[in-house]
């Protein structure tokens, strides 16, 4: 056993000799120290020596029965707080709750910095060289070990491997350093000899409505003319049905006040028909592309002419006419009517601002 292991060291011997790889070995680092001369100075600079070590005496038996004593003097001593600063943390402490405790301990360690020492900080430039050169060092050992151990099966025959025996020996350690060529930096250094400090800006307002609405013209007297034929299909019930005779149902139009009675009783005026008012508006907007019920006004005047015509088997009113129902040929309407064109009710600015350098 003792042959093999100094055959080992060595082939381990003149292997680090022939290797071109540059290796080191620890060893713990030594120093003198220096003895200093025994001379009598302090007995001549003190005077009376014995009475000096009396003193001293006294005064650490009185220190140490103030700590006995269980007084505040020995506390403050010992902690550096008073007993009332002491009773209260101790109160504080006894009934704190877990999560905030955690919390008080967190605050503490960003406030004093404690993190960088507790924990790496693998973004620092330090750190990542450490960890550069601890991966070369590794990489050397390991093609190292790996040579030797190719050189002691090939030339000697040796193959190593781990038996367990009754002694253990420390291993050697060796380190590895990769040969690397650096090139030097080059900086190329520009000077700023006139500074461009001079802006020029552009400011720039945009306008938005945020809120529409409409203006209405002055109202407008119009006539317009119907057909008949036109009104009925329409859908629109806007007549009222004038019982004539015996067997004749005249449609006029109620969008405007009438007058009945005659040679048997008074005249009286009749109102229109708000119901017939607001289906005739919806029909005049139709005549007018662009426009709401806004701009048609509810005051209006309305007759029939051009005589009757039959309006057997026509539709109206959700029912099928019959031969006794006659409409005039052409209805008459005049109404109130006003034009109208968007305004912005609300505006909202937007200011933006863009410098270019001189």
């Amino acid at each position: 056993m003792i042959g093999i292991l100094r055959l080992t060291f060595f082939c381990i011997f003149c292997f680090s000799a022939s290797s071109k790889v540059i290796a080191s070995s620890y060893k713990d680092p030594t120093s003198k120290t220096n003895v200093n001369i025994q001379t009598d100075l302090f007995r001549k600079s003190v005077g009376d020596v014995e009475a000096f070590k009396s003193q001293v005496q006294e005064e650490e038996r009185e220190a140490i029965e103030k700590l006995r004593s269980g007084g505040d003097h020995g506390v403050e001593f010992i902690a550096g707080s008073s007993r009332k600063e002491i009773d209260e943390n101790t109160a504080e402490l006894s009934t704190i709750r877990a999560d905030e405790l955690n919390d008080r301990g967190r605050t503490k360690l960003l406030k004093e910095n404690l993190l960088e020492e507790i924990y790496v900080d693998e973004s620092n430039p330090l750190m990542v060289a450490h960890r550069k050169d601890a991966e070369k060092i590794a990489e050397g050992s390991k093609d190292l070990l790996e040579s030797l151990l190719l050189s002691l099966k090939e030339r000697l025959g040796v193959d190593c491997y781990t038996v367990k025996g009754n002694k253990e020996i420390e291993p050697e350690h060796h380190i590895a350093l990769k040969e690397e060529q650096i090139k030097e930096t080059i900086y190329d250094q520009t000077m700023c000899e006139e500074p461009r400090n001079k802006y020029n800006c552009h400011d720039a307002l945009t306008l938005r409505c945020a809120q529409r609405g409409i203006r209405f013209r002055p109202w407008q007297s119009r006539q317009i003319v119907i057909s008949g034929s036109e009104l009925f299909r329409s859908g629109k019930t806007v007549f009222w049905v004038d019982h004539t005779g015996r067997s004749c149902f005249e449609y006029k139009l109620s969008v405007g006040p009438r007058t009945i009675g005659g040679f048997f009783s008074a005249p009286r005026n009749i109102p229109p028909n708000s119901y017939h008012v607001a289906l005739m508006r919806e029909f005049l907007v139709t005549k007018h592309p662009g426009s709401t019920l806004d701009n048609i006004s509810t005051e209006m005047s309305s007759w029939w002419s051009g005589g009757l015509f039959s309006v057997d088997g026509w539709y109206y009113g959700g029912r099928r006419l019959g031969h006794k129902d006659y409409g005039w040929r052409s209805y008459t309407v005049n109404y109130q009517y006003r034009d109208g064109y968007p305004v912005c009710e609300q505006w909202s600015e937007d200011w933006s601002e863009t410098c270019i350098l001189q």
